[in-house]
């Protein structure tokens, strides 16, 4: 499949330097010192001005501080650099990223799964329309939000299992209904999410019950997703839909997450089937919308106007197709729904192995940035895929040990192992 445009593979020069923008700026609120992008300087400026051995994930405090840990054992000469390179750094940390803390600095590489660091950063440029300042906005804004509002890791990596256990019981109740499920992929191989609003009853669950349900589906379907393909289709079949179904808290929620913190996620959305009291509830709903997600909204009136983007043998019977699946949901246990692996020194081993991967991506990417020449730089840009794409290879064999199975590992959609 080929690589779309605006993604890492595909980039044109000017939007590469916009990508070496966002990248000296995130980094540089990190701690690393990082010079102009394109600057003429030495390699051991190249190499040595980031922090050394440990991990990136361990060393968020260090700040400036970590780059001194190679090299040079004249004391004086240390402090007479460190000085320099504090007042040079002075007021460079982006606006957009000076009231994060340590946590929501580093959420970025707790977000990154099997997805690759540049095509997700990618997301927000994209999203932003190759704008600096907004694509940092919006990443400080979903790194926060990730970290420190929702609990998003802690959210996926205990899963239904762990909702169950801590008596969130509104959660599983919508997992049973198969309200919204995953299932099949479209005519370009995007995984398609099938809403069923008239399984959706408000007083069953809480609002947060709600949003966590959300979350964790988005979740799960990007654990489906697979590069270069990062984006899913939804049908949103209103068939047998009543007043009695609106739930506009939730419809708000969902559409706040998609534009906020999964940008560039959807591909298209069907509307199928409305109902004629829909029309009320469209004309509030879309103002909601942002432009962009707005053009992608297809009203769907028969089954021939889903088969222009899916193939009849995704479609479910019910809306024509010819897919015979019916949704059937077995409550979490901690046979079924645990761990995959539990051999704590395999696990230590994975992880000591992404940091050093994180590390490595991270000091060849100060490089890029870095370097004047057009060549070189595609060089390295090619150098730093590959380290993604074994990133992407570490998390796949990491999810076994950090993640409780669910439901989509049961049936088969996601596969690492």
């Amino acid at each position: 499949m080929n690589n779309p445009k605006g993604r890492a593979e595909t980039l044109t020069d000017e939007q590469s330097l916009v990508l070496k923008q966002v990248w000296r700026h995130y980094l540089q609120a990190n701690g690393y010192s990082v010079g102009e992008v394109g600057a003429k300087i030495s390699r051991h400026n190249t190499l040595s001005s980031v922090k050394s051995s440990e991990s990136v994930h361990k060393n968020k405090k260090k700040g400036l501080l970590g780059r001194f840990k190679r090299g040079n054992s004249n004391k004086k000469a240390v402090e007479q650099e460190l000085s320099t390179q504090l007042s040079n750094e002075q007021g460079r940390v982006h606006s957009a990223l000076e009231g994060l803390d340590d946590d929501s600095r580093g959420a970025f590489w707790e977000f990154l799964r099997h997805d690759t660091p540049d095509n997700l950063i990618l997301r927000f440029v994209r999203a932003r329309k190759w704008d600096v300042d907004k694509s940092l906005a919006m990443i400080a804004h979903t790194m926060t939000w990730r970290s420190k509002e929702f609990g998003v890791e802690k959210l996926l990596r205990e899963g239904e299992l762990g909702l169950l256990e801590d008596g969130r019981k509104g959660v599983i109740k919508q997992f049973e209904t198969g309200k919204c499920y995953i299932r099949g992929f479209d005519k370009t191989g995007r995984p398609i999410v099938f809403i069923r609003p008239r399984f959706h009853f408000p007083s069953e669950q809480t609002e947060e019950e709600v949003e966590m349900f959300t979350i964790l589906v988005i979740e799960y379907a990007r654990l489906i997703l697979n590069e270069p393909v990062d984006s899913c289709s939804v049908v949103f079949d209103l068939t047998g839909f009543t007043m009695g179904n609106m739930d506009y808290t939730s419809v708000k929620f969902i559409i706040k997450a998609f534009e906020a913190h999964y940008p560039e996620s959807l591909g298209v959305l069907f509307i199928h089937s409305a109902p004629w009291i829909f029309g009320g509830i469209w004309n509030i709903v879309k103002n909601w919308l942002d432009p962009v997600v707005a053009s992608k909204i297809v009203f769907a009136k028969k089954y021939e106007d889903l088969l222009k983007v899916i193939d009849a043998k995704h479609l479910p019977k019910d809306l024509g197709g010819e897919d015979t699946f019916e949704w059937k949901y077995l409550e979490p246990t901690k046979t079924d729904n645990g761990k995959l692996h539990t051999d704590p020194a395999k696990k230590k081993e994975l992880e000591e192995e992404r940091s050093k991967l994180i590390e490595n991506f991270v000091l060849k990417t100060i490089e890029w940035i870095e370097c004047h020449e057009t060549e070189k730089s595609r060089a390295l840009m090619t150098e730093r895929l590959a380290l993604g794409k074994q990133l992407s290879e570490n998390y796949k064999l990491l999810d076994g040990y950090i993640r409780n199975r669910g439901i989509y590992d049961r049936l088969g959609y996601i596969k690492f192992e």
